[in-house]
């Protein structure tokens, strides 16, 4: 009986690791393309991770996206009129594919914003 229970742990332990999940990794890319490297993430990484922040004013703007396996996933965005964060989180083979979608400008508030200087700017004059 011993000996039945030491074998079920050590294929329990093999099917384990051969079963990780796989995710994207890079870190501080300017370009998603720079972000496909497959990675075998450990037991215990249950997520893959993206996480982009981007900003800028028009032709002038810029984006750091970081992928990588993690236990613990929170889903977070944050966008302010130039700049934006977006974390995201999920759970099969490779599901990190796209770090371009994860942020999204809100050019209605840039706009607005813009617009706003521009009027606080012609009554200071």
């Amino acid at each position: 009986m011993a000996s039945t229970t030491g074998l079920l742990l050590v294929i329990a332990l093999c099917v384990g690791s051969a079963l990780s999940l796989k995710c994207y990794t890079c870190n501080a890319q300017s370009t998603n393309t720079n972000c496909m490297t497959a990675t075998n993430c450990s037991a215990t990484d249950t997520n893959c991770m993206t996480s982009v922040f981007a900003g800028g004013i028009g032709s002038l703007s810029g984006a750091s996206i970081t992928k990588t396996c993690t236990a613990i996933c929170t889903e977070t965005g944050f966008n302010a009129v130039v700049v934006s964060t977006k974390v995201t989180c999920c759970t099969t083979d490779l599901c990190n594919t796209s770090g371009a979608s994860s942020v999204k400008f809100t050019y209605t508030i840039l706009a607005v914003a813009l617009g706003f200087l521009g009027a606080l700017m012609s009554q200071l004059k």
